[in-house]
């Protein structure tokens, strides 16, 4: 009984699992990014390594993420927004550049700057 049992349960998770991956149901790999690496690759250049912007990103306009008040008032979709769409002449836009959920990443490494 016990065998059929383990037997019958493997089963179920295989089929469940050909049948995702057959059906094109996409499976976030959020847990696989490293959000502050897009950062110290993308970011870091006009908002600094720790929130506070370079002097690129203050010719810029280059906004101060450690800031408590901008933290308090700005939503996370805000932050999601900005950076896909960027400023014209300011910021590139990035929602070709990176996917939705390195984006969405972002965002807590944005808000850490804030906890500081």
């Amino acid at each position: 009984m016990r065998k059929t049992g383990i037997f019958a349960g493997v089963s179920l998770a295989v089929i469940a699992g050909v049948v995702t991956y057959f059906s094109g149901t996409h499976v976030s790999k959020a847990a696989d990014i490293d959000a502050k690496k897009l950062y110290m690759t993308h970011c870091k250049t006009c908002h600094g390594e720790d929130g506070h912007p370079t002097d690129l990103g203050l010719g810029l306009g280059a906004r101060e993420f450690a800031d408590a008040e901008w933290q308090a008032q700005t939503t996370d979709e805000k932050i999601i927004k900005q950076i896909n769409d960027g400023t014209p002449e300011k910021m590139m836009p990035f929602k070709e550049k990176l996917t939705q959920d390195e984006i969405k990443a972002l965002v807590s490494v944005i808000r850490g700057f804030g906890k500081k």
